[in-house]
């Protein structure tokens, strides 16, 4: 019987997502070295860690655990890292705060937007 190493499949999905570990563990409120720990296999994430690193890395749990294989198509989500760690942040605001920072975001990313895409993010 072959043992799964959840943590080599963590650092695996991270590399591909082309995350560090400090990218990583701001996307799923980890501390680094915890990351770390996850991944070297010195402390087993439990279920809300591997929840949040799941939804960090755009996969399911049962991704994390081996129980299925990822399949990035089928995500909505940002893609690169930085627009993932922006969203990340903007979703943790208070309504207040995030309608302010969509507000200045919009006004940054006008000239990139088709023809009335901007007009949809409100």
């Amino acid at each position: 019987m072959t043992v799964f190493n959840t943590g080599e499949r963590i650092r695996d999905l991270r590399t591909a997502a082309g995350l560090s570990q400090e990218q990583l563990a701001e996307l799923a409120s980890l501390n680094r070295v915890t990351v770390a720990k996850y991944e070297a296999g010195r402390v087993e994430p439990g279920a809300q860690a591997l929840s949040r690193i799941a939804d960090a890395l755009d996969v399911s749990v049962d991704v994390l655990l081996g129980r299925a294989d990822p399949n990035p198509e089928e995500s909505g989500r940002p893609r690169t890292v930085e627009s993932r760690i922006i969203s990340a942040g903007v979703d943790r605001m208070p309504p207040e705060d995030r309608q302010r920072a969509l507000n200045v975001l919009r006004a940054a990313c006008a000239e990139y937007f088709d023809e009335g895409e901007g007009k949809k993010m409100a």
